[in-house]
């Protein structure tokens, strides 16, 4: 594994180190200044950054992460002081996604999420390039940096036009299975809640399961027969990506072609981790209901 410092406003690390793990990089040491609002500049205060530099100065390190959402003038800040890559919160999400893509489908709204991502930090350096400054990320002159802006607005533009093609084919599909008497379930929940476990039961079948997180970016549907049910209701369930706390509209906007089965479900099966402690399970399914809200699928029937 390569080697992370992590750096966090708050003692809640633990989800932050699990997605560094699942790409590969392992916590060596961890930064905590407990404050309520990040500094403008830094993100964290000017003494702790001296602390950080002193360190990366004595100790072979790869990557610096932040536990939080960087502005683009911190993040250029942050590189420019600490002379190494600087990962928040969020690209890190972007890197175990991008890890995870198998599907057609599941590379594109990546790739689209990516590419959205980028947009500000590109704005950023436009600017810098008018006040000739020169950063590393996508070091260049002010008209390279804006040629590469506009190549991401029409990769964006060929990517959603690519997932409408998909989901209107999906919809056919489901049209199909409406038409043929199939009644649709999707399971929910936050990441690594248990699914895909979940699935493979029901369906007496070996989805793949692993205890990492975001294992599936990717739906995957199953038939089986309502067993209750004097009529024998024959019912397609689907498991979809998971949920994770903080996350950005603008992600889940990226991936509505896969979380769309969760909205056409006629009951959603919300899933979470029993072993987990009760205080995070209560932050997990708050979660949970709050992406399902803004979705506009909380109207369904949620169990």
């Amino acid at each position: 594994m390569k080697k992370a410092i992590l750096i966090s406003l708050n003692n809640d690390t633990y989800e932050i180190k699990s997605l560094a793990e699942t790409v590969d990089y392992k916590i060596m040491k961890e930064f905590i200044q407990v404050r309520s609002v990040p500094d403008v500049n830094t993100f964290i205060g000017p003494g702790k950054l001296e602390e950080i530099k002193d360190f990366l100065e004595e100790n072979k390190v790869d990557l610096v992460i932040v536990n939080g959402k960087l502005k683009p003038s911190q993040w250029f800040t942050l590189e420019k002081e600490l002379k190494i890559d600087v990962y928040d919160r969020i690209r890190i999400i972007l890197a175990v996604f991008d890890k995870r893509a198998e599907s057609k489908e599941a590379r594109l709204q990546v790739k689209l999420a990516q590419l959205q991502y980028e947009r500000p930090f590109v704005r950023e350096l436009i600017h810098r390039a008018r006040k000739s400054e020169h950063p590393g990320y996508m070091a260049g002159g002010e008209y390279e940096v804006a040629d590469y802006y506009e190549m991401i607005k029409r990769q964006m533009k060929k990517i959603r036009d690519e997932l409408r093609r998909i989901r209107r084919e999906r919809e056919i599909r489901r049209r199909h299975r409406y038409e043929t008497g199939f009644y649709l379930v999707s399971l929910a929940g936050y990441t690594n809640a248990g699914k895909s476990s979940l699935l493979n039961i029901l369906a007496e079948e070996n989805v793949r399961v692993e205890e990492k997180l975001f294992s599936t970016l990717s739906t995957t549907t199953r038939r089986i027969i309502g067993k209750a049910s004097k009529s024998r209701l024959p019912i397609l369930i689907t498991d979809t990506v998971g949920f994770i706390k903080d996350l950005p509209a603008w992600i889940i906007e990226a991936f509505h072609s896969t979380l769309e089965e969760i909205e056409v479900a006629d009951l959603i099966l919300l899933v979470v981790d029993i072993s987990d402690d009760i205080d995070e399970i209560v932050q997990k399914m708050k979660t949970s209901l709050k992406e399902l809200k803004e979705m506009e699928a909380n109207s369904k029937i949620i169990i």
